[in-house]
């Protein structure tokens, strides 16, 4: 076998065996089935109650603190991605029916997820204080510092 080949292969299993490992994660599967048991919800709306609070938090962070959070617990953009898409459009209602914007406009996002996710607006009050303790237990407590200061 000639050099040029062998490097090749090497290469290219190297490339194969990284994409198998797939990069480190939280075990989020312990906030899905803690928030399955305590609130008698669906996985799929643990799932997508949990990142429409990851994403509302992310929105609400600066990049440097995002990035703090991402890596004290990471997989949480995995749940972000299973969030609804919201179109935006509570929180501007909010806004111009005389809301600040902010954790108003916050709010009325993730009571518009949450509701495309068939749970009520006032479940995100039940959700939050079960995603804290599970960022609190994944990354500590400056992680959970971050998420409450993006949003409270």
């Amino acid at each position: 076998m000639n050099k040029s080949i062998f490097i090749k292969m090497i290469t290219l299993m190297a490339i194969g065996i990284c994409s198998i490992a797939g990069p480190a994660s939280a075990d989020t599967s312990k906030l899905i089935g803690s928030l399955v048991d305590t609130l008698g919800v669906t996985e799929d709306q643990a799932t997508g109650g949990s990142g429409a609070v990851f994403r509302e938090a992310k929105n609400n962070m600066s990049s440097g603190d995002y990035s703090q959070l991402l890596k004290a617990v990471p997989g949480i953009d995995s749940l972000m991605s299973a969030a609804p898409q919201t179109s935006g459009l509570a929180g501007k209602a909010s806004s111009l029916l005389g809301g600040s914007g902010g954790s108003a406009t916050g709010m009325a996002n993730l009571a518009d997820s949450f509701s495309k996710l068939g749970l009520a607006p006032d479940m995100v009050n039940q959700f939050v204080p079960v995603i804290m303790e599970f960022v609190q237990s994944e990354g500590g407590d400056q992680a959970m510092t971050l998420l409450k200061s993006a949003l409270f």
